[in-house]
């Protein structure tokens, strides 16, 4: 920094000055400087051509060189609030089918990426995990990078980053809008921190369950992760290098399905029979057997929070082939519900997902991206097809119970018959959702949240007939026998459920939890109610505060507590 000016005062006075006296000063026109302004950083001019990027890829003894300056461009990822400019050239090698090579610098070159990848979707491609690789990236012959991959999955990828994206959006700013207003005051330091993350390589999962079908709480599982909710409550580098280490984590996920053609993700429009399910389809994408199984019932939101605060691409493009997979990973004629076979948690993931981009995709994009009114037009389908399936719906359960599941398919569970029982917190993932859709802005999915909530209401008002001890349920009765009418309202259903299931029901006090009861499920609801809380649904700020109070009586510290991800409140939370 350079020194300060120092401003040099001349006063003169007429008459003789004592210690008595008092001189005032009028100041008002006097200009204090007190450092020379500093100039920002000059911005470095672009890379010269004999300075651009060349990636040598080493595998199984053969070299294969793959070159910025010789591939072809797809157009500039402008950052809609001007912070910077991505470039992307894409290099593919006729001799390594399926592998894809992107250099992606700033076009200020403060700033260089470049994207590895393995798959295919057209042209019938014989899938196939790479073994180990090495590749050593150069600008100008000299090298930069040298990396070894352990393997490569079929419709995976990673990349190299000279520098990772800084923090460009402020948190405070977003909160109440795109992001919930997670807070640390709920519960203070009763829940124990998560466990660090970190990407050490290529097909890294930095802590993401490979078998994402697992059963069981899992710290990727809600609408924001737990490293997630953690940075959000805290604030702490900790957290941000685990948000970070797991958005690279996804795209060792297999489910990046790129149109050769376009070098978007897939549109699912122009392929309407695209899928992975069964043995046919147009096309039918395949993956070979890997350590990763997917699941879109389990699916973590890994790239959203990042892009939302960095701004970077890689994580909308992550963001895009969520979606892409969500559709084709079910038959064809599903697309227009999500395939509620696959239960009602696949819906919210599925819908959180596809809202994320409707929300987030900037209008202008260029080629390897789909542009915003893609997601916009998707999610306008959903919204119509909850609309005329749910919320016109004159049958029950979904007419009484406000629910869009029914229990048919569910196995018996003795003494409960079987199609006689919903999963009910399944029930709160998808209002929690649709809560976070109607603040993040979405005005025209306010009627679906709204007969949403009212289910949520019902468990928590103590008014509707349902205990609200007992919020909620693992599994919850909603007619005695396999094919017979279902409960008309809430009493009888909470009479159903001590009839079958007597031990789960007991309580002590009607308005207040037995002291046995599980956190768990509870905190999907408090979750739930803090988002329709703060979207304005009748009646959530009454139930919200009743069972945030609930919560907080019942926590102990590092035995007995909710997850950082549903630490949600209304609006923020002061100190």
């Amino acid at each position: 920094m350079s020194d300060p000016i120092i401003n040099n005062i001349t006063i003169s006075v007429t008459g003789t000055i004592d210690s008595s006296m008092v001189i005032s000063l009028d100041t008002s026109g006097l200009v204090v400087v007190d450092t020379i302004p500093i100039p920002p950083e000059p911005t470095p001019p672009p890379i010269p051509a004999a300075e651009t990027l060349t990636v040598e890829l080493t595998y199984q003894g053969k070299v294969y060189l793959f070159d910025e300056s010789i591939g072809i461009d797809l157009g500039d990822y402008v950052e809609p609030g001007g912070h910077f400019v991505q470039m992307c050239m894409l290099t593919i090698h006729p001799e390594l089918p399926g592998f894809r090579v992107m250099f992606r610098p700033d076009a200020n070159g403060h700033r260089e990426e470049v994207v590895f990848e393995l798959g295919g979707v057209f042209g019938n491609p014989t899938p196939f995990n790479m073994l180990d690789y090495t590749v050593k990236i150069k600008r100008g012959g000299q090298e930069v990078a040298n990396i070894a991959a352990p393997c490569h999955y079929w419709n995976a990828r990673w990349r190299w980053q000279s520098a990772p994206r800084p923090i460009i959006y402020s948190v405070d700013d977003l909160m109440g809008d795109i992001l919930p207003c997670y807070s640390e005051e709920l519960f203070g330091d009763k829940i124990p921190l998560s466990v660090p993350r970190t990407y050490t390589k290529p097909m890294d999962l930095a802590g993401i369950t490979p078998y994402i079908p697992s059963t069981g709480e899992r710290d990727e599982i809600g609408l924001f992760t737990e490293a997630q909710a953690e940075y959000l409550c805290q604030r702490t580098q900790t957290a941000w290098a685990s948000v970070q280490a797991q958005l690279e984590a996804s795209g060792t996920i297999p489910w990046h399905f790129r149109d050769e053609k376009t070098n978007a993700p897939l549109d699912v429009n122009e392929y309407p029979q695209a899928t992975m399910y069964g043995s046919t389809g147009d096309p039918l994408i395949k993956n070979p057997t890997s350590p990763i199984t997917l699941d879109d019932s389990h699916e973590g939101s890994f790239a959203f929070l990042s892009f939302a605060l960095t701004g970077d691409p890689y994580a909308l493009e992550e963001m895009q082939f969520y979606t892409t997979y969500n559709t084709i990973c079910v038959p064809p004629n599903a697309r227009q519900n999500w395939n509620l076979g696959h239960a009602v948690r696949a819906v919210a993931w599925a819908l959180r997902a596809l809202a994320q981009n409707a929300t987030m995709t900037p209008v202008e994009v260029p080629s390897w991206l789909m542009p915003s009114e893609y997601f916009k037009t998707l999610l306008d389908q959903e919204r119509e097809w909850f609309m005329t399936r749910w919320v016109g719906s004159t049958t029950p359960p979904a007419s009484n119970f406000n629910i869009v599941s029914d229990g048919n398919g569910a196995p018996a569970s003795p003494p409960i018959p079987a199609n006689g029982y919903v999963s009910i917190w399944m029930e709160d993932f998808l209002s929690a959702v649709l809560g976070w859709i109607v603040c993040a802005g979405h005005e025209d999915w306010r009627p679906i949240m709204n007969w949403k909530a009212k289910d949520i209401m019902a468990r928590t008002n103590g008014i509707s007939g349902w205990v609200r001890a007992v919020p909620t349920l693992y599994t919850m009765v909603i007619r005695g026998t396999s094919s017979g009418p279902y409960a008309d309202d809430w009493l009888e259903a909470w009479q159903l459920n001590e009839q079958f299931q007597s031990t789960k029901v007991k309580y002590t006090d009607a308005n207040a939890f037995p002291t046995t009861l599980d956190l768990t499920y509870p905190s999907y609801i408090m979750g739930a109610l803090a988002l329709l809380s703060a979207a304005g649904a009748p009646g959530a700020d009454d139930s919200y505060a009743w069972i945030l109070e609930q919560m907080q009586k019942n926590v102990v510290a590092n035995s007995k507590y909710p997850r950082r991800k549903w630490a949600i409140a209304p609006g923020p939370v002061s100190v």
